[in-house]
């Protein structure tokens, strides 16, 4: 027997048959609390697709990846729309009856769009930079000396008062 008659490539192997991915996904909808949740998450992703297409049919195709779907309420017709800083909730405003004509000819039931400005940026902060723990400053004699002389001549009892006094006691412990 000859290797190219041993293994097959695998386009021409036999498959098995997998899971049915869908039926699946059909007990989970019908059976379960999450079937609504997995609604409202298709909703919320086919709404997110109709607002980029309104968007850019607007021009402005920059803001597609800044602009998130807060909430949409269908008894209402309000949609929220969160935009991570005030200069493009005021760039989208003054093109929201055109957005709003073009969600209505895609089908979805709009009447009104709320902007607001989200905190943190639409949900997507900004990844902060790791850097590495710096070592407390070192706190000499001389500098302990100076903190201790001047505490004397603070008010007994202030803020800064007990703030140097903190101070002192904290660098004499090494800290």
């Amino acid at each position: 027997m000859t290797f190219a008659r041993k293994f097959k490539p695998q386009s021409l192997a036999p498959r098995r048959a997998s899971a049915n991915a869908r039926t699946a996904l059909d007990c989970v909808e019908k059976n379960t609390p999450l079937g609504q949740l997995l609604q409202n998450a298709q909703n919320t992703l086919d709404l997110q697709k109709a607002i980029a297409l309104s968007l850019n049919k607007n021009g402005l195709e920059m803001a597609i990846p800044h602009i998130k779907v807060g909430a949409f309420s269908e008894e209402t017709g309000i949609l929220k729309l969160f935009s991570p800083n005030a200069a493009l909730s005021t760039r989208l405003q003054q093109k929201l009856p055109s957005i709003l004509f073009k969600l209505q000819e895609l089908g979805w039931p709009v009447q009104s769009i709320e902007l607001k400005q989200a905190p943190g940026g639409a949900g997507i902060s900004p990844e902060k930079p790791h850097l590495p723990h710096e070592p407390a400053p070192i706190f000499s004699p001389k500098a302990q000396e100076s903190w201790e002389k001047l505490l004397p001549t603070l008010e007994i009892g202030s803020p800064l008062r007990q703030a140097v006094e903190k101070l002192i006691k904290s660098k004499k412990l090494g800290k």
